[in-house]
């Protein structure tokens, strides 16, 4: 009989900690990207993270992996069909830009590369790295405000 109880508390230990490790955690589910290939996206808790810090666009490689708000003008922009680059520098290899996936397209105003570009404008999302570069993707017209 004593065996069994033992039994029963470790196996509830056991659960209880998977329970609190969900309950924690956050998860990354794979998202096609539009363009062939998938990406990582992280769902966010259900605790729900809205960015509160604005970053000017200079600053932005200090903030890798976190939700921010990036403000500066859009100095450059392309769309190679496969994706819409908006660049707030025009070295844009070295430098922040935001990016719009062909998948996002037709969320976004006809053109985001003519309508955003000249524009003081504040983006919000997840920075990432891309070749050495900071970038946060646009998936919703909600991410990007132009700023008066």
């Amino acid at each position: 009989m004593s065996s069994n109880i033992d039994f029963y508390k470790k196996a509830g230990s056991f659960f209880l900690g998977i329970i609190l490790v969900l309950v924690t955690a956050r998860f990354t589910v794979l998202k096609d990207s539009g363009d062939g290939s998938y990406q990582k996206t992280e769902v966010p808790s259900y605790q729900g993270q809205k960015s509160g810090k604005v970053i000017g666009w200079r600053d932005a490689g200090k903030y890798y992996g976190q939700n921010v708000t990036i403000e500066g003008k859009i100095v450059k922009t392309y769309n190679s069909g496969k994706a819409c680059f908006l660049n707030f520098h025009p070295d844009y290899k070295r430098y922040f830009t935001a990016v719009i996936f062909r998948s996002a397209f037709d969320r976004f105003p006809e053109c985001p590369e003519n309508h955003c570009k000249n524009k003081k404008v504040r983006v919000t999302g997840t920075i990432k790295e891309y070749n050495g570069s900071p970038e946060i993707i646009l998936n919703s017209p909600s991410q990007i405000k132009i700023i008066k």
